[in-house]
């Protein structure tokens, strides 16, 4: 790439998960340093900086959460001319809410779990027995229908702790499924191809952020122990799952790995983590694939997007 260009990383904004989104751009800016014209832009708030010429950056945005994989961001960098890294706005706004990604998938024959969702302000007339019976459980999982990170979700597994969770819900979108356990599997997604599955060893019966992200944060296995036709499967999903919501680039897919082998979808994430502790860095070290060269590849196809446009 000529130095008159810059890949331009942004990280932070508003958003709930800023902490990680931060983590994510000074590791990724740390590799990118040496192989890209590069420069790190950590907002403050849901704006784009200033002063930037669209002919001379390419984008590469690592905003976790609202703003970033929301569509919002997508939607001013279209406006303005600007090619960036990753899915579209579309896509963005799809892969965001849970709820609509599960039923989109679901058409595709992957697996899910059933699910309810429901607005804050409707959180009054849901009694903890009449959600089991529309979920088919006995004992219940919420969390945010549009934010990730593992942030604010309640395992719930009696009217107590049903009662206790829905006294933390004060705004926004959630969504309800049936707590199922099982293994905590991810397939990272690099433009469009599976990269090796990931297990990560959870003992509390749920992913946690703390487990994710803590300083005693739950230990990787890459590629999982879980044979060859689980991990086809797997792989088989996820790639379908990303063309099914029409991503770009790159992506993330979570997975639940029942006993039994039953497995189950349950997201997609549009701007993966890339801090020290991300699974999708770790999911490409399984693959033989160093952080560096990762990026390089999914830096690639934003590079020659940005030369067609801007030549």
């Amino acid at each position: 790439m000529s130095a008159n260009y810059e890949v331009l990383i942004l990280s932070g904004a508003a958003s709930s998960e800023r902490e990680i989104s931060l983590r994510s751009g000074r590791h990724a800016h740390g590799i990118l340093a040496s192989l890209f014209p590069s420069r790190l832009v950590e907002l403050a708030d849901d704006l784009l900086p200033v002063g930037l010429d669209a002919r001379r950056t390419v984008i590469f945005p690592l905003i976790h959460g609202e703003f970033g994989e929301d569509g919002r961001l997508q939607a001013l960098l279209d406006r303005d001319g600007f090619v960036y890294v990753g899915s579209g706005k579309d896509s963005m706004e799809l892969t965001i809410n849970k709820a609509r990604t599960k039923e989109r998938v679901a058409g595709g024959d992957i697996p899910t779990l059933p699910h309810f969702a429901f607005a804050a302000t409707e959180k009054g007339k849901l009694s903890f027995e009449v959600v089991c019976e529309t979920v088919g459980a006995s004992e219940l999982f919420l969390k945010p229908n549009d934010k990730g990170s593992s942030i604010q979700c309640y395992p719930c597994r009696d009217r107590g702790s049903w009662i206790g969770a829905l006294d933390q819900v004060r705004e926004g979108h959630w969504i309800v499924e049936p707590f199922c356990r099982g293994r905590n599997v991810t397939v990272a997604l690099l433009q469009g191809r599976a990269l090796p599955v990931l297990e990560t060893l959870c003992g509390e019966g749920f992913l946690s952020y703390e487990a994710k992200y803590g300083v005693d944060a739950a230990e990787h296995l890459c590629p999982a122990p879980i044979g060859g036709e689980l991990t086809a499967r797997l792989r088989n999903y996820a790639e379908r799952a990303f063309s099914l919501c029409a991503c770009r680039d790159w992506a993330r897919a979570d997975f639940l790995l029942r006993s039994d082998g039953a497995i189950f979808f349950l997201e997609i994430n549009g701007i993966p983590g890339f801090a020290e502790t991300s699974f999708f860095p770790a999911c490409a070290l399984g693959a033989g694939i160093s952080s560096a060269e990762c990026l390089r590849k999914l830096i690639q196809p934003a590079l020659e997007r940005h030369r067609y446009r801007y030549p």
